[in-house]
């Protein structure tokens, strides 16, 4: 079998990595290749286009990405004609990967989205019947996400949130901290400024900072941060300085927010994957003035939404804070996060509601059934 996988920033690469993983037990000898990153390289995977290091949040914020990313399409697109999948696998990106499934529609070739757009979400009924009569076959991630689809008459299959089958750290929580910051004393803090480099250069010097207030406050706090890949810790350093010196890992997400007793995050998966490890979080969002009022005022939102968070939106209340905007600045996410940590009866009652959140993502072994669904999808 031949499948031509396409996934546009580190998020898609990762859960693209797991899948593939999966679909290789099924299918050892099958031939994938496609638009990926190092994580997907790694396992195997013919990696053609590498997008990775492009990605971006808010409308006016991925202009300057606009060539590039057109300039990848048209690579996929002529990588598509010469190979002729059986399938193209689509993982997250819906602004490359919706032209591309239109795309492989006209030439016939079967579409499977992984990871596909939150338009029952965030968009429109419009925009959940276009993903529905564009992609031959949805793996849907959320409970909601497939009803959605389904009622839209699209092909959608649901088992349950991959990240139940990912997140899982490797250390416990105190050999975590004795590795990293060589003792098993607290308070830890993660703070988490995200995968892309736009969010790094907006967001991190501001969690910096914060952590700064956090530690005239508790002296006693130590500080991790999370990093994806090497050209991304290199930029993190970049911003640390001889002040302030949080301790930067590459590779040991899960370890780090497990061990952490607060974890200070980017809007983001990042958000879910420590709800699920137990970790109390705090989310940051901030976009650019233009893109914040597109999405307040001409999208609405806020008004068809009551939170921002994926944890709030599913348990349907805000059991972990939303600072947004003009509150997303160093002195109110530190009085946040000192709040947090000098309560723990509202620690306690954010892990509980944790615990409901993960009953809500269904049950272990995810990645392994839609392997096998996507297996038996194309070879119908």
């Amino acid at each position: 079998m031949k499948i031509m996988i396409s996934a546009g920033e580190v998020s898609g690469d990762v859960h693209g990595t797991y899948l593939v993983r999966e679909l290789k037990k099924l299918s050892p000898d099958s031939y994938i290749f496609g638009m990926g990153s190092e994580k997907l390289l790694a396992e195997g995977v013919d990696v053609k286009v590498d997008i990775s290091q492009r990605g971006t949040i808010g409308v006016f914020e991925v202009l300057p990405n606009l060539v590039p990313l057109y300039f990848s399409y048209r690579q996929m697109i002529a990588l598509m004609k010469k190979e002729k999948p059986d399938l193209l696998l689509l993982v997250d990106s819906q602004g490359i990967n919706m032209p591309l499934a239109k795309a492989a529609k006209k030439l016939g070739i079967k579409t499977v989205y992984y990871i596909a757009p939150q338009e029952w979400l965030w968009g429109t009924k419009r925009g959940v019947k276009k993903v529905a009569e564009s992609i031959s076959l949805i793996v849907s991630i959320f409970e909601k996400e497939h009803n959605a689809y389904k009622e839209a008459q699209g092909n959608s299959v649901y088992f349950g949130h991959p990240l139940l089958d990912i997140v899982k750290p490797a250390l416990s929580k105190d050999e975590t901290r004795k590795k990293f910051l060589a003792s098993t004393a607290g308070p830890v803090i993660s703070l988490c400024p995200g995968s892309r480099s736009q969010e790094i250069r907006g967001l991190l010097p501001i969690l910096l900072r914060a952590g700064e207030l956090i530690k005239k406050e508790i002296p006693n706090a130590r500080f991790l941060i999370p990093a994806a890949s090497a050209n991304m810790i290199k930029m993190i350093f970049s911003y640390i300085n001889e002040d302030f010196r949080p301790t930067a890992v590459i590779g040991h997400t899960y370890d780090i927010l497990a061990a952490s007793d607060l974890a200070i995050c980017t809007s983001g998966t990042i958000n879910l994957e420590a709800s699920i490890l137990g970790t109390p979080n705090i989310m940051v969002y901030k976009l650019s003035p233009l893109t914040y009022v597109l999405g307040k005022y001409v999208l609405k939102i806020g008004e068809r939404l009551p939170y921002y968070s994926m944890p709030n939106l599913l348990l349907d209340q805000r059991v972990i804070p939303e600072l947004v905007m003009n509150q997303a600045n160093p002195k109110t996410i530190a009085d946040c996060a000192i709040s947090i940590l000098k309560d723990h009866k509202r620690q306690d009652e954010m892990k509980k509601s944790f615990a409901k959140l993960k009953n809500k993502l269904g049950s272990p072994g995810v990645i392994s059934s839609a392997a096998k669904s996507i297996s038996e999808f194309s070879s119908l």
